[in-house]
């Protein structure tokens, strides 16, 4: 079982500085229980450059007492991180927020470390905010990240197509909710330093330093930080992409040692098979020094696969999810081990998303999806 405090959880200032943080407190996240806009919270005017998380705030509901556990007999000092994909509370994932994510949430929380994709821009009041000319937009509350925190999450990627659907007063609003926030969340800021800005810890005395990256956006929009303006960390430019590469290898030169991870959002909506940007992008991290590659966006589980010495898991599907078609449903926790000597090792558990909230499977149904998962190959 995971151990309930993680100390010096720290974002670096800019990517070439990966090595050296400050720690401020960060104060409690605040907010009302509902899946949508709330009550109003005021646009934040300045950013800290590093987050300190000391506890989890305790679970506010019932759990089942059984906690799956992702791996058994493993050497000392081996690192355990569990990854899993798109989560928001839009329609039927609305009730999550009070409900949790279940067993799902405690393998999460069984592992040393645990990230998801929060695919949604924040805000405990929609009052003034203009949705973006686009198909989809996704707006929640303060509470969704903290049910996030309390069921076993200890980071968030912002870095996605949602994070700004509602503009740059959105932007702000979601800001605001990060700095009051002690859940982390990476991938957003002013600037583009702050957006491209990792995040690292220390786990058995290993360091972790977690990088992220937004590879999708319709094509008459712009939502890099750029002239005063808040922004995604966006690399869907060479300019974006060459900083996210450089940064991984800065950090890599930095400490030879240290654990990599890389959060993506990338590959072409519903499709299976991984698109030639996506293996491209995966090939450039690996030779940067990328431990671990995982990429949300598809809504489809995609394969996992070594590029070179590096753990690629390229698509991880919904998880806290409005899942309209059969296919999108399938979900699951990913969770990888690091021995000390770096070798990698992965499990997968599969789930179903019914009404909006990941289930693991069980019995035949588990058997089936894990063949399906392991016959992956494009």
């Amino acid at each position: 079982m995971k151990r309930r405090t993680i100390a010096a959880l720290t974002f670096a200032v800019a990517l070439s500085t990966v090595a050296s943080c400050a720690s401020p407190t960060t104060a409690p996240p605040q907010g009302t229980a509902s899946g949508t806009a709330a009550t109003s919270a005021a646009p934040r005017t300045s950013l800290p450059t590093t987050a300190t998380q000391t506890s989890r705030p305790a679970a506010t509901s019932a759990r089942p007492t059984s906690t799956p556990t992702p791996t058994a007999s493993l050497p000392e000092g081996t690192i355990t991180l569990a990854f899993a994909g798109d989560a928001n509370a839009f329609e039927l994932a609305r009730d999550s927020t009070e409900l949790g994510l279940g067993e799902a949430g405690q393998l999460l929380a069984s592992a040393d470390f645990a990230m998801v994709n929060l695919e949604t821009a924040l805000a405990d009041d929609a009052t003034g905010l203009t949705k973006q000319p686009k198909l989809y937009t996704f707006l929640t509350d303060s509470e969704f990240p903290r049910m996030l925190q309390a069921e076993g999450v200890d980071l968030v990627s912002l870095a996605n197509n949602h994070a700004m659907d509602f503009g740059v007063t959105g932007m702000q609003r979601t800001l605001a909710i990060r700095e009051a926030s002690s859940l982390p969340m990476i991938g957003v800021g002013a600037t583009e330093d702050e957006a491209f800005a990792p995040f690292t810890t220390e786990l058995k005395g290993r360091r972790l330093s977690v990088f992220v990256g937004n590879d999708i956006l319709e094509s008459n929009m712009d939502w890099r930080p750029r002239g005063g303006r808040p922004g995604v960390a966006m690399i869907k430019t060479d300019a974006g992409l060459d900083r996210l590469v450089t940064g991984v290898a800065d950090a890599r030169r930095a400490d030879p040692d240290q654990v990599i991870v890389v959060y993506v959002h990338w590959g072409i909506d519903y499709q299976v098979c991984t698109s030639p940007r996506q293996q491209m992008i995966a090939k450039r991290l690996a030779e940067a020094g990328a431990t671990i590659v995982v990429g949300t966006h598809a809504h489809r589980v995609q394969r996992t696969t070594k590029v070179g010495d590096t753990l690629v898991a390229y698509g991880l599907g919904n998880f806290n999810f409005h899942s309209t078609r059969v296919q999108t449903r399938e979900t699951g926790v990913l969770t990888v081990t690091i021995d000390p000597s770096g070798a990698t090792d992965h499990s997968w558990a599969p789930g179903r998303i019914v009404d909006g909230r990941p289930q693991l499977l069980t019995g035949d149904a588990k058997a089936a999806a894990l063949g399906r998962y392991q016959g992956l190959s494009c």
